[in-house]
């Protein structure tokens, strides 16, 4: 799915009615960034509108006699054969927009009661301050550098022993993976392998690294000889187009090197931060009270 698209055909007036630009909508949520990859058969795009296929061919063939929408190529299979559709984004960048901008008005400001009403331009010559340009002068309270108002960020210390790994965002992952997919086939069934692959312990880095390899290797062949996206992944052929690892500092001498500069209270050590010391103390190099010592707050 392409949030691009899908963005930009909700915010244009294409001219097309209300069953046409639904149609349009759900093959943008099915395109990649630059509009191809739609695969969609027409049954299946009739049942998830709720709609006839006649209703969806009627419409689709009015799309692209407007030029919005193009056949790309077709992919046979048992049950016939399913039309590649392309959304063409610049087509849809000329058409106008659903929202016009709200005209822009000056309304008159009072700057002084005893002066008369005035327009107040903005000033775009002085350099942006931090404090208000009218400080008050009355009071004696000198202004602060920021609204007294303002919310704090929310800074909380997590325990020494907890796990300090972000929560892993798979749909954005996976979109990268089908944009780098050289011949893109299945979505649906591609997002389950590679999501099979990620549960089964791989990391997402060699898998977009194997992707993305094989699409520069494969550059300029024939479309029947490039591997259909979700057999790509389905079994072990990935696996051989993984670039070679660079070669990595051991983990393990990075958290002992970490727990003596510790112990032996080094001037840096107070830069290590609170969740670098809960893994060495994790691996019982350390413990809480030399983090205490060395001055981090754990």
């Amino acid at each position: 799915m392409s949030n691009h698209v899908t963005s930009l055909l909700r915010r244009k007036r294409l001219g097309v009615g209300f069953s046409a630009k639904s149609i349009i909508l759900l093959m943008g949520d099915l395109a990649s960034d630059d509009g191809s990859g739609i695969w969609a058969s027409k049954p299946t795009m009739a049942k998830e509108l709720e709609t006839s296929d006649r209703t969806v061919q009627r419409n689709i063939h009015a799309l692209i006699e407007a030029g919005l929408v193009s056949e790309v190529g077709k992919r046979k299979h048992k049950n016939g054969e399913t039309i590649e559709y392309r959304i063409e984004v610049e087509a849809v960048e000329m058409c106008p927009d659903c929202k016009d901008a709200p005209p822009t008005q000056r309304h008159r400001y009072t700057q002084d009661v005893e002066r008369e009403a005035q327009d107040i331009a903005p000033d775009r010559v002085s350099p942006l301050t931090e404090r208000h340009p009218t400080p008050d002068r009355v009071s004696g309270v000198p202004p602060t550098e920021c609204h007294p108002n303002q919310k704090k960020p929310n800074r909380t210390y997590c325990a020494a022993d907890a796990s300090h790994h972000g929560e892993f965002d798979f749909g954005s992952f996976f979109d990268r993976v089908w944009r780098a997919c050289p011949n893109k086939d299945h979505w649906a069934a591609t997002e389950e392998a590679v999501k099979a692959l990620i549960d089964a312990g791989e990391q997402p880095g060699d898998v977009l690294a194997a992707t993305e390899a094989y699409r520069k290797r494969v550059a300029g062949y024939d479309p029947q000889r490039i591997k259909l996206s979700q057999n790509f992944f389905a079994g072990d052929f990935w696996r051989a187009h993984v670039p070679a690892a660079e070669k990595r500092a051991d983990p393990q001498k990075v958290l002992e090197a970490r727990a003596a500069d510790i112990r032996a209270r080094k001037p840096w050590a107070r830069t290590i931060l609170p969740s670098q010391a809960g893994e060495c103390i994790q691996e019982n190099l350390i413990t809480l009270a030399e983090c205490r010592a060395a001055g981090i707050n754990v």
